[in-house]
């Protein structure tokens, strides 16, 4: 209700003047919260102090000379009076529109909680995600170390019968000695000729030594 009045401990009002910038106490916020008639708590007690002080000092102007060693010069007590109603809605609309102010910061806050618990979710989805890759890279160099592995000894192999397969045609250039498969089934071998005898050839053509002297009328 505007334009009440109620009465406060003086130390109330020492604490609230005289005190560090931006500290209020749960004492001085109750008299803030009188004063503007609204619910003001530590998030509000700045605005609410802007309204306030002009309007105690214009009510005990004494008070804006207080130190703390004049305190018992001017009582223990303090009347104050709320502010006055034709700045109430001022007022309303300050506090009307800091409401709306911490309803959004809030559901800001809500919001990026919401976001920090999908990317704390995202994140572990990502670390699982990256050792299955993992895991499968591993085995995938591990079959393909297998792979290796099989093509060389298949390598190996090959070379095994090509050195054979050498080895055999060295072994025919040194002693002459080839076995071919024909289709008639049969092999055939050639061999060098002896040494040291000459074979005369038989006389198909009548030359041999068979002929006889004058056979034909010489």
């Amino acid at each position: 209700m505007a334009d009440a009045r109620k009465v406060f401990p003086m130390q109330t009002f020492v604490s609230y003047m005289r005190g560090p910038a931006g500290t209020y106490n749960e004492d001085v916020i109750n008299l803030l919260g009188f004063i503007t008639q609204k619910e003001v708590d530590k998030e509000f007690a700045p605005f609410a102090s802007g309204l306030s002080k002009a309007w105690i000092y214009e009510q005990h102007p004494e008070l804006a000379r207080l130190k703390k060693e004049d305190v018992a010069e001017l009582g223990e007590n303090v009347s104050v009076m709320s502010l006055p109603s034709d700045v109430m809605d001022e007022v309303n609309a300050l506090f009307s529109k800091l409401d709306e102010y911490r309803t959004q910061s809030k559901e800001l806050k809500d919001k990026v909680a919401e976001y920090e618990g999908r990317l704390e979710e995202n994140k572990k989805k990502i670390a699982a995600l990256e050792s299955k890759v993992a895991d499968y890279e591993a085995q995938m160099q591990d079959e393909g170390e297998k792979k290796i592995v099989a093509s060389a000894a298949k390598v190996d192999d090959y070379l095994a019968k090509v050195d054979d397969l050498l080895a055999k045609i060295e072994e025919v250039k040194k002693h002459g000695v080839v076995t071919v498969s024909g289709e008639g089934g049969g092999a055939a071998e050639a061999a060098p000729a002896e040494s040291g005898g000459t074979k005369e050839p038989e006389g198909e053509f009548g030359f041999g030594g068979g002929m006889s002297d004058g056979e034909f009328g010489f």
